[in-house]
C-alpha cells in the first residue's frame, strides 16, 4: 500500500512538473504542403503592453479589436508555376498576383520555404516570379533560417543570409539582400486570443539587412538598411504564429506596422451569421469566461437569445431562467471553445463572440 501510494504521489508530482514546463517546437509544427492557414488582423493599439514576457506567463489578447481576415496557403513546389525550378521538397506561398508596374510588371510572385533536416530548421529558400511570361527563380545563396530547432525556452540564435535575384538579363533590375537574423525565445506560458487559448513560446526575431538595387541605367548598387522586428507567440498547433506583431526598427525604436492572430473566416463561423461588436451596446466580460458571463447592460427579457459554436451548431437557447440576474448568464456547462451569442431584439439580429475556458 505504501509503495503504491508513493508511486501515485510521484506520478502526480511528475504531471505537475510537466504541466509547468515550456513546449518544444520542431519542423512538424511548421506549415507544409496543402496547409491553408487563416489569420485575423487587429488594431495594434488594442493589444496593451505586448512587450511584457516571463516564465509561465499569461498573455491575454482576447479583447483586441479585430478588423480584416486573410489566408496563407502553402503548396508543394510541383503545384506552383515553378515546379521544376524548386522541386518536391519546397513549399510555395503565393504573395501577390502582380507586383511592379509598366515594363517592370511581374506576376505569380511566390515565396518558397523548406523544412531542413540537418541542422533542423524552417528556411526561406527563394522567390519565384514571372516576367514577360518567363518563370524567373531566385535563390538564397545563404539560406535564411527563419526558425532553428528544437526550439524551446530559453534559446538564442544568430544566423546569416544572402539573397540575390538571378534574372539572367531578363529583368533590367536586380535586387539583393544580405544580413543576419537574431532570434530570442524570451518567455513561455499561455496565450489567449479571440481564436482560443494555447500553450506557447514567446520569441522576438530581428532581421538586420542591407537591401541593394541595381539597374542598367545605374550599374552601381544603391543600398539602404532594412531592419525588421517581429514579436511572435508560437504554439504546437498554429503552424504560423498564434499572434504576431511586426514592424520596422530604427535604433532602439520599434514601429509596429502589422498585427494579426491565427484566426478563421468570419463568413464560415455560421451560415448567414456575421459577428457584430455588440448586442444593443451590451458587451460581455470576463472574456474568456469560466462560469458567469456578465453583460455591461441589462438584456431584454422579451427578446430571443441563442448561443452557437463556430461550426454553426446551436448549443443553447437562452431562456429567461438561465439568466442569473438581468445581466448575468451562467455558461459553466459549455465546453471550452469560442461561441457566438445571437440576439433577436425587435426583429433585428446581432451577434457577440466570447471564449469559454
Amino acid at each position: 500500500m505504501n509503495k503504491n501510494y508513493l508511486l501515485f504521489a510521484l506520478n502526480v508530482c511528475a504531471t505537475a512538473i510537466i504541466a509547468q514546463t515550456p513546449i518544444t517546437l520542431g519542423n512538424s509544427n511548421m506549415p507544409g504542403s496543402g496547409d491553408t492557414l487563416r489569420y485575423t488582423n487587429f488594431q495594434i493599439n488594442t493589444a496593451g503592453n505586448y512587450t511584457q514576457t516571463g516564465v509561465n506567463f499569461t498573455w491575454n489578447f482576447s479583447q483586441v479589436n479585430s478588423t480584416t481576415e486573410g489566408v496563407r496557403s502553402f503548396k508543394n513546389g510541383l503545384q506552383t508555376p515553378y515546379s521544376i525550378l524548386f522541386g518536391l521538397n519546397a513549399y510555395g506561398e503565393k504573395i501577390a498576383d502582380t507586383i511592379g508596374a509598366g515594363p517592370l510588371t511581374m506576376t505569380n510572385y511566390y515565396n518558397f520555404y523548406k523544412k531542413q533536416t540537418s541542422p533542423a530548421a524552417f528556411i526561406a529558400d527563394g522567390v519565384g516570379m514571372t516576367f514577360s511570361s518567363v518563370p524567373v527563380p531566385s535563390y538564397y545563396s545563404d539560406k535564411d533560417e527563419l526558425y532553428n530547432f528544437p526550439m524551446t525556452y530559453p534559446k538564442y540564435d544568430s544566423t546569416t543570409f544572402k539573397f540575390t535575384t538571378s534574372t539572367g538579363g531578363i529583368i533590367p533590375i536586380s535586387y539583393s539582400k544580405v544580413g543576419y537574423r537574431v532570434t530570442v525565445v524570451d518567455g513561455w506560458g499561455t496565450i489567449t486570443t479571440p481564436y482560443g487559448t494555447e500553450n506557447c513560446l514567446r520569441l522576438i526575431t530581428t532581421q538586420y539587412a542591407v537591401d541593394s538595387i541595381k539597374n542598367t541605367i545605374i550599374p552601381i548598387p544603391l543600398g539602404f538598411p532594412n531592419y525588421q522586428r517581429s514579436y511572435q507567440w508560437m504554439t504546437l498547433i498554429g503552424k504560423i504564429p498564434y499572434l504576431e506583431i511586426t514592424g520596422s526598427l530604427l535604433g532602439t525604436n520599434f514601429t509596429p506596422t502589422q498585427a494579426r492572430y491565427r484566426g478563421y473566416e468570419k463568413t464560415q463561423i455560421n451560415v448567414g451569421i456575421s459577428e457584430n461588436s455588440d448586442i444593443n451596446d451590451a458587451r460581455v466580460y470576463p472574456n474568456p469566461v469560466k462560469d458567469i458571463l456578465y453583460f455591461q447592460k441589462n438584456v431584454k427579457r422579451d427578446s430571443n437569445y441563442e448561443i452557437y459554436s463556430l461550426d454553426g451548431t446551436k448549443v443553447l437557447d437562452l431562456k429567461t431562467d438561465l439568466f442569473e440576474t438581468e445581466n448575468q448568464l451562467n455558461v459553466s456547462e459549455l465546453e471550452a471553445g469560442i461561441y457566438l451569442i445571437k440576439a433577436t431584439v425587435d426583429g433585428q439580429e446581432s451577434y457577440l463572440k466570447f471564449i469559454k475556458q
